[in-house]
């Protein structure tokens, strides 16, 4: 064996090490930016949830304050309802009940306002059943029979 074919072997292994010892602090750096990267796109998609609830708490207090006619105090209620919420699906809920409550309460005096006539009554139209048209088809032959076969019609 030839000493320079030693010394060659060595330096060739100790490149490997080398080599080898640069791919596992690769793999350790780009471990640390995945790892990072993804404490940071779950604290954003943190704030995205949050500012989504915010959103929709927004929007659908603002639509209860156009639909109907509240007061300060009311407000307040929808307010402090719809900030008890913690996701989106539970402020459709909060929302669906309130304007549905609302609905009601608005509905309900209107109601009892009109006041009667006596003695006056409209014409009522007949409940009579109108005739009804028999349609003219070969379907209608087919009909009649079966409805003669079946006892129906004699």
């Amino acid at each position: 064996m030839n000493i320079e074919e030693i010394i060659k072997e060595l330096e060739d292994e100790e490149k490997a090490e080398e080599e080898e010892k640069e791919k596992v602090e690769e793999s350790k750096r780009l471990k640390k930016e995945l790892a990072e990267a993804i404490s940071v796109i779950k604290s954003l998609k943190s704030t995205i949830n949050e500012v989504n609830l915010l959103n929709a708490k927004l929007l659908f207090s603002n639509k209860l304050f156009r639909s109907y006619n509240l007061t300060n105090e009311q407000k307040s209620k929808v307010i402090d309802s719809l900030d008890r919420t913690n996701t989106v699906r539970e402020v459709k809920l909060v929302y669906s009940t309130l304007a549905e409550s609302m609905k009601f309460a608005t509905n309900s005096p209107k109601k009892s306002a009109k006041p009667m006539a006596e003695g006056a009554s409209r014409v009522q139209t007949s409940t009579k059943p109108t005739a009804q048209k028999e349609i003219v088809s070969e379907s209608t032959t087919y009909a009649n029979r079966f409805k003669e076969l079946a006892g129906i019609l004699k």
